[in-house]
């Protein structure tokens, strides 16, 4: 499952981590970054200068699409996507481009196609809730263990609520397994969730911290309280009043409804392996239509009502569009269940959603009465695919809701900016990740980093993408030619961590300590595994080279025992490694059964060549230093000893070695 930031999805990113290990390369988001327009010195146009607003109506909406999105899908490689504009209360335009099923061309239907929005899901799940704290049945600021029969323990006496999980600011440390699979429909939703209760890793204070988890605990909540099913009470309550008659959080899907699924394509021509099935339902396995999703977002823009229907008191939908909770004072904040992604003076509450395959935005433009989803269902060439509904946004706010006056200029100097580009470089970690299981390999292998720029701008990449941001008052830059911006928090003189409005509702990035933070603890990585490599390689080379020239093998007792157990640990921290890429493979592709063996495998196997390395690389030591050798051995001797020392703390530290299957 694909890293993002506004979706479901996290292992495809591990997957992807423990791939460059396994080949042992690396390269930061540093190298990585383009170049960009050179700039003497920070400027006042970091922001698109207003541009004439074109009429939002159905003709130059449609004349507009139909010449951006053939050209987008065909240079993403994806096949297909459904974009649907409403307005005032009405369907402006709802229309498929290419093909929902590229193999037989099945061109998309928005009135029939269906897609998976992934994370979108999660805004009935809020609804849900909200229903309920209407009725009195909920309290958003209770502790969620009165509405449970499983207990979620206290993170230093502060208990979870509603309203922490609904900003993702319960401190859920990130799971991965079982989130999506394929094939089976999933266990019942109190099982998974009190199979494993994830660590708390943070305070409400601490967040946002995106959690796939807490949105699960909450649809829990909804079912325990309603005494209904969470599928059947979303379709009564919601589906069903608002006329969604293709829309279903059931997996697999009904055999009515199947034939209708747009194929999920991993390449242009190639499809996934079948119908994903999210095991925490209420974060993301609705199955529904353009035109159904038009419906919902028109109640929501009409303050709960749909026709004659009202899903939402006024008050209610109100409260969910305009509570702000902000870990930055500029940038924009969690709703209730939305996030603000506010553009060009204009108010927009969203949400977005990911799942292997399927890649969807939904946006209000609460004030002007407007809404725009779009899905689509490939990730496309380099990510391209799912980068194609963010490009769509800034293009459509562009044109129809353009900012009116130009972005005001920059009120610091060039030494300052040069000063605080300085203070904000450096090594970064998210508030959604895991501190508990091998998942926190993501910390290792892909920290984010940010770079100070001779000119004084900084690069970085919120979204994953590294883009040029801009200084344009003290800690706040703006990016150059976008929308986005990043504000940090200092403390005792140094940036301690920072954000951005795309990433702002999601996850805050945390200063990384120790050897990650001063970026050397991949380097130092790299360099005892290929130590590690070297002494596996050269163990038959030896011995052939010894058999080659009639030698005997010089070493005798002790000393050669420890001599050939050592490279066997070398040989086996291969293995291991090996053994981890696989596990992320299969996280990322297919059932949690499937990976327990492998996992088991490699716990153990990294329990015998890093802790067993280590502890023959400390004895083969004393025993080089206790008689006399030559100074060649000394110094293997100290290196291998640093090299095995070094990847056991690894291993620990990032929970490679242990019995627990939990991740």
């Amino acid at each position: 499952m694909g890293w993002r930031v506004k979706g479901l999805s996290v292992t495809r990113g591990v997957a992807a981590a423990m791939a460059m290990i396994g080949a042992l390369g690396w390269t930061s988001l540093q190298a990585a970054a383009p170049a960009g327009p050179a700039i003497a010195a920070p400027s006042p146009a970091t922001a698109p200068v207003p541009t004439p607003t074109h009429p939002l109506n159905a003709t130059d909406l449609e004349a507009w699409l139909d010449g951006l999105m053939p050209t987008g899908l065909r240079d993403a490689e994806t096949p297909g996507a459904v974009v649907v504009v409403v307005k005032d209360g009405q369907v402006l335009l709802e229309k498929g481009y290419g093909f929902a099923d590229y193999g037989r061309q099945i061109p998309v239907d928005p009135r029939k196609t269906l897609f998976r929005p992934g994370s979108i899901s999660k805004l009935f799940t809020w609804t849900a809730v909200m229903q309920l704290v209407e009725q009195g049945k909920l309290n958003l600021d209770a502790d969620v263990n009165t509405y449970l029969d499983f207990r979620i323990p206290a993170y230093h006496g502060i208990p979870v609520t509603l309203r922490q999980l609904m900003t993702h600011r319960a401190g859920f440390s990130e799971t991965a397994r079982d989130l999506l699979t394929y094939g089976k429909a999933p266990p019942p939703l109190d099982v998974v969730l009190k199979r494993y209760v994830p660590p708390r890793i943070f305070a409400p204070d601490g967040g946002p911290g995106y959690s796939n988890y807490g949105a699960s605990v909450a649809g829990y909540i909804v079912q325990r309280v309603s005494g209904q099913p969470f599928e059947t009470y979303v379709a009564q309550h919601i589906f069903a009043p608002l006329g969604m008659n293709s829309s279903t959080f059931v997996q697999p899907l009904p055999a009515a409804m199947a034939p209708n699924m747009a194929t999920g394509y991993e390449t242009s021509d190639k499809a996934g392996p079948g119908f994903e099935i999210i095991d925490m339902p209420p974060a993301g396995s609705l199955t529904t239509t353009g035109d159904d999703i038009s419906h919902f977002m028109i109640a929501h823009l009409q303050l709960g009502r749909y026709g004659g229907a009202q899903i939402l008191q006024p008050q209610t939908a109100q409260a969910m569009h305009t509570t702000v909770t902000r870990a930055f004072p500029d940038l924009d904040g969690n709703l209730l269940g939305f996030y603000q992604q506010n553009v060009n003076g204009h108010r927009v509450v969203s949400h977005g959603g990911d799942t292997n395959f399927f890649h969807s935005d939904l946006d209000l433009f609460i004030d002007d009465n407007v809404g725009l989803f779009v899905s689509v269902n490939a990730r496309g060439k380099d990510g391209m695919g799912e980068f194609l509904r963010d490009k769509l946004f800034s293009a459509f706010a562009d044109r129809y809701f353009p900012a009116t006056t130009p972005p005001p200029a920059s009120t610091v100097d060039v030494a300052t900016a040069k000063a605080h580009a300085a203070l904000i470089a450096g090594q970064y970690i998210t508030t959604r990740r895991s501190d508990s299981s091998f998942v926190a390999l993501v910390q290792l292998l892909g920290p984010t980093v940010v770079t100070a720029n001779p000119d004084g701008s900084i690069t970085a990449a919120p979204l994953g993408q590294p883009q040029k941001f801009v200084e344009i008052s003290p800690f706040l830059w703006r990016q150059f030619n976008g929308h986005d911006r990043i504000q940090a928090i200092v403390a005792d003189g140094r940036v301690t961590r920072w954000s951005s409005d795309s990433a702002a509702p999601i996850f805050v990035f945390v200063r990384a300590g120790g050897l990650l933070g001063a970026g050397l603890a991949m380097p130092l990585t790299l360099a005892a595994m290929a130590f590690l490599a070297l002494t596996a390689a050269t163990w038959p080379g030896a011995a052939i080279a010894r058999w080659r020239y009639h030698q005997a093998f010089a070493l005798t007792g002790p000393r050669a025992v420890v001599y050939r157990l050592i490279r066997l640990c070398a040989v086996l921290s291969l293995v291991a490694v090996a053994l981890w890429t696989e596990v992320i493979n299969l996280v990322s592709a297919t059932t949690g059964a499937a990976v327990s063996g492998w996992l088991r495998a490699a716990q153990i196997v990294s329990f015998l060549a890093f802790a067993g390395g280590a502890v023959l690389a400390l004895v083969n030591l004393w025993l080089v230093f206790r008689k006399p050798a030559s100074l060649s051995a000394r110094i293997f001797a100290v290196l291998l000893l640093a090299a095995s020392g070094f990847m056991l703390w690894i291993a620990l530290q990032y929970h490679l070695i242990g019995l627990s299957g939990e991740y």
